[in-house]
């Protein structure tokens, strides 16, 4: 959403003077927040939360996000529930929050795919620091050789994306298991003809670097898509599409 209204920011038709603007729950590239801040020329902070712990972590200007682990525990665990190394990515986390003395929350499965941070932080802050890879139901998964199976996460998308000049707004929708069909959103002056050719081939690109150069990339006439609740997904599996 917030990236909607920078857009509208930036073309003159929304006119919104801010001191702060707190983000959460996003999803959202680092080139983003820089975009934003500069549409609305103002700071742009950005926060990891969920209902059962509002307050885990805070974005550092390194682009970082530090648990906020004198009240919440944070553990970033594998399908089988096993502890994740830091510096690899875990299939999903679980929160303790410390901080709750009317309901216990114990080791609750947020459902989000996450990285911590290997080494200290630039910014100084000593608390661990995290990045949040999406939402582990948002992860696509595509058949391989041998009956094995490959996964990539949505941030490897974004990454990608994010790379690409002249893209506004993404989706990546999985509409087969080795079909892709990609919704663009083209910002103003840019050619959609060459952002389209650009983006295919630096799909392909990731797709071959997984071995799945058998996977299709379709460009679709529809624009990205929000959700009920007014969030545009940057990537959509192939078991919620029709959610």
């Amino acid at each position: 959403m917030a990236a909607l209204l920078a857009g509208e920011q930036e073309a003159g038709r929304l006119h919104i003077n801010l001191a702060l603007m707190v983000l959460a729950a996003e999803g959202l590239p680092p080139s983003e927040y820089d975009r934003i801040a500069t549409a609305f020329d103002t700071k742009v902070r950005d926060s990891y939360a969920a209902t059962e712990c509002p307050f885990i972590s805070y974005r550092c200007e390194h682009g970082w996000l530090h648990v906020n682990s004198d009240w919440v525990m944070l553990e970033p665990v594998d399908a089988d529930y096993q502890s994740v190394p830091a510096g690899e990515q875990s299939h999903t986390v679980l929160v303790t929050n410390l901080a709750n003395r009317v309901q216990p929350i114990l080791r609750y499965d947020l459902g989000d795919s996450i990285v911590q941070r290997p080494d200290p932080c630039p910014c100084g802050n000593p608390l661990p620091a995290i990045r949040v890879q999406g939402r582990a139901a948002d992860v696509l998964t595509f058949p391989a050789e041998k009956n094995e199976t490959v996964r990539i996460a949505p941030l490897a998308f974004s990454a990608l994306m994010d790379r690409i000049p002249g893209i506004e707004l993404f989706q990546i929708v999985q509409v087969a298991p080795t079909t892709l069909r990609v919704r663009l959103r083209v910002a103003d002056g840019a050619n959609p003809d060459r952002v389209w050719q650009t983006v295919n081939t630096e799909i392909m690109d990731l797709l071959t670097e997984h071995e799945l150069a058998h996977v299709t990339v379709e460009h679709s006439e529809e624009p990205p898509e929000q959700s009920h609740g007014g969030k545009i997904r940057t990537v959509i599996p192939l078991n919620s599409v029709s959610s």
